[in-house]
């Protein structure tokens, strides 16, 4: 270990030489008898450790402990010093020396040991500052907890991700991280049993004061010492609110029809086939029915696909606001809608609403100063299980009934099993 005495007194400085000789042989002793030559000196050829005396020439006091501080960062002190002042000696430990000794009262080996330490507490100081500082300018949420789960320190970061202040969340139990979504008991429970708490990883929505609701990525450590004895916790939050947000809106293009906003093949096979599912599941009945327009393609023709945009969009809306709430209606390609009845009793409930469906598309189109009065729809009706047992046969009973509105005259609706439609005298 090389050692910097900075010591003014040369009867000092030998004392101190000859006791670490005896002690220490393997320590290389470098003296300076000025605070400005002890920094030159150190800056030159660096030492591990200095051992300062406080009353110098060119500087007295805590200040000489500060100014080798601000100049040698990486340097361990310790202060040897003729001075019994307590005080003194905590204000030179608070700004930075590691130990304080009174000369006269310190051996060999306490100067060695002394050095030793201090050399250690630096090294433990300098990775303390580098993480106090990662602590600080990470743009990652991060919380302290105790082994009680009460909050002993929260970072920056943390306080622009979750709209809380320091003094809103130190010492209190971080159930300030309200669940957002899935419901407030899981995180209430989360909190309340550190031991469950204990390495527990995945996403959370929560709230802002504002009422906010934000994402996370919610991550629990424990702190262990070398012994295992647990000393607290930390919690880590990454915001993933935006990735979230993409993901929505990757979703919703894949499954939605860009002109009309509504359910594309795709979704309406997942809607479908969970519908039949659920239908064989309870015993109950669900319905499909099939619609196209009559006269589209003469719109198309005769005004121009952005007309024929506008017909399409106003068919979604119109389908939209005579359907329930069980129902859902997708665009399946073209001209061609389909809705799904999720709950029905039979073909009069279906019927009722393959009706609507027919009047509503029946009346005339005002696109812009445009009116439009060629447009019909022929709707095919299906039920499952009375007419299928599987999505995709359901789905093709509902297009031949569709097929046979059609050849009847269009401007109406069909069901599959026509022998019963003509026994409910209704439809075609």
């Amino acid at each position: 270990m090389k050692v910097l005495l900075v010591e003014d007194n040369a009867g000092d400085a030998r004392l101190i030489e000859v006791l670490l000789a005896e002690e220490a042989p393997h320590f290389k002793i470098c003296r300076a008898k000025r605070l400005d030559e002890a920094i030159k000196s150190a800056k030159g050829d660096p030492c591990d450790a200095a051992l300062l005396d406080l009353s110098l020439p060119d500087s007295q006091g805590v200040e000489t402990v500060l100014t080798l501080r601000r100049e040698l960062p990486e340097l361990a002190i310790v202060v040897l010093s003729g001075m019994s002042n307590e005080e003194l000696a905590l204000q030179t430990l608070k700004y930075g020396a590691q130990d304080y000794l009174m000369k006269g009262r310190a051996d060999g080996a306490l100067i060695k040991r002394a050095l030793l330490y201090a050399v250690e507490r630096q090294r433990i100081r300098a990775r303390a500052l580098m993480a106090d500082a990662a602590f600080e300018a990470t743009d990652t949420g991060i919380m302290i907890i105790d082994r009680s789960f009460i909050v002993l320190r929260v970072n920056p970061a943390f306080e622009h991700l979750t709209g809380y202040s320091t003094d809103q969340v130190v010492g209190r139990n971080p159930d300030m991280l309200g669940d957002g979504e899935s419901g407030q008991a899981f995180l209430e429970g989360l909190w309340a049993t550190p031991e469950a708490a204990h390495g527990f990883e995945g996403e959370v929505w929560s709230k802002r004061p504002s009422g906010e609701v934000y994402a996370v990525w919610l991550r629990i450590s424990s702190v262990r010492d070398e012994t295992g004895a647990l000393g607290g916790y930390v919690v880590v939050l990454t915001d993933i609110t935006h990735r979230k947000q993409v993901e929505a809106e990757l979703t919703r293009q894949a499954t939605r029809d860009t002109l009309t906003g509504l359910p594309n093949r795709s979704l309406f096979q997942r809607m479908i086939n969970d519908t039949v599912a659920r239908a064989n599941i309870s015993g109950t009945k669900c319905g499909l029915l099939f619609i196209d327009l009559d006269g589209f393609k003469a719109v198309n023709d005769a005004y121009g696909h952005d007309i024929g945009d506008e017909v399409l969009k106003e068919t979604a809306r119109r389908l939209r606001g005579v359907l329930r709430a069980a129902d859902d209606v997708a665009r399946l390609a073209g001209d061609e809608f389909i809705v799904i009845l999720g709950q029905v009793r039979g073909l009069k409930d279906a019927g009722r609403i393959a009706d609507k469906v027919v009047s509503i598309l029946a009346q005339p189109f005002l696109i812009d100063t445009l009116v439009i009065d060629a447009v019909s729809a022929s709707v095919g009706v299906a039920l499952s299980p009375d007419n299928a047992k599987t999505p995709d046969e359901l789905v093709k009973a509902a297009d031949d009934a569709m097929y046979h509105a059609k050849r009847q005259g269009k401007n109406r609706w069909s069901f599959v099993d026509h022998d019963a439609l003509l026994e409910m005298g209704d439809g075609d």
